[in-house]
């Protein structure tokens, strides 16, 4: 009896060895593909929003650059997360009450370090003219900026740069606000249209907006198997925001998303150190459950 019992837990000390290498294997290889979006450029390497930050992301390796837009007193598109200047520049005010001239004399990346003291509040223009064709421009219609002067701008611009030999397929467009993208739809047909969501939205929404919205992108703590499911039956593409740590990348990768928005770029080596150490924890767990 004493034999068989040893027997016995060898040979589960043996499945619970498998099911660590197994685990391990199943965490350092992604199951996806999936596209890499620079979360307001290589904000790993440059300051947001900056022309420095998205030669970074272009450079880097990133397959996206994600970036916000507001619009100025003197009614031209700038590129800025916030609707204020005061984060980021060594300025005070209101976007919307400063004119480019006014703007472009901020510095917009002594804040993040002294060597990019000579960046600028970029105009969307400058940005286009810069990156357009080299690198996906996934351009977000910031909350509070959702005009129809910046959509109706947004949209002649936008086809003027296809008018130069740009697809569509390059530009793409998102906002909170389904209503703002409907408005760009009307103006703008053909480009890729994507509905932010900080929380899912049910069968009904997934149906009527398909019209207009060909990607969701959704912040990744609202993510399950099968909303992604859902979404993909309707031919949706899912993108999550905003990633960050190793182990998000995995179990973005895990659930089957189309794109991530992130900080930084998937360190790999440093991602399958972690899987690995992660995986090992939780056999060790499980071996103090059953043996101490």
């Amino acid at each position: 009896m004493k034999r068989e019992k040893i027997q016995f837990h060898k040979f589960f000390l043996l499945f619970v060895c498998i099911s660590i290498i197994c685990s391990s294997l199943h965490w350092l290889f992604p199951y996806k593909n999936y596209t890499k979006i620079a979360h307001r450029g290589d904000v790993a390497s440059a300051p947001e929003n900056t022309m420095a930050a998205f030669h970074s992301a272009l450079n880097n390796g990133f397959d996206v650059i994600e970036l916000d837009i507001h619009l100025s007193k003197d009614k031209k598109i700038v590129v800025i997360h916030d609707s204020s200047v005061n984060r980021t520049t060594n300025g005070e005010g209101l976007v919307r009450d400063m004119t480019v001239s006014e703007l472009q004399k901020l510095n917009a990346g002594g804040w993040y370090s002294p060597r990019f003291s000579e960046e600028k509040i970029p105009l969307l223009q400058e940005v286009l003219d810069e990156f357009a064709g080299k690198i996906v421009l996934l351009i977000e219609i910031k909350p509070g900026a959702e005009t129809p002067e910046i959509v109706d701008q947004l949209a002649t611009q936008l086809k003027q740069t296809v008018d130069a030999g740009v697809p569509e397929k390059m530009l793409q467009i998102q906002s909170f606000h389904i209503d703002t993208l409907q408005h760009f739809t009307q103006r703008a047909p053909d480009f890729p249209i994507g509905l932010v969501l900080s929380a899912p939205i049910n069968l009904i929404q997934m149906y009527t907006y398909k019209k207009e919205i060909s990607f969701l992108s959704i912040h990744y703590t609202n993510l399950t198997h099968s909303f992604i499911q859902q979404a993909q039956h309707y031919g949706y593409t899912i993108y999550a925001w905003t990633i960050v740590t190793p182990l998000q990348f995995k179990q973005m990768q895990l659930l089957g998303v189309d794109g991530i928005i992130s900080n930084s770029l998937e360190r790999r080596e440093e991602n399958r150190y972690y899987a690995f150490l992660q995986s090992f924890l939780e056999g060790h767990r499980l071996l103090e459950r059953f043996f101490v």
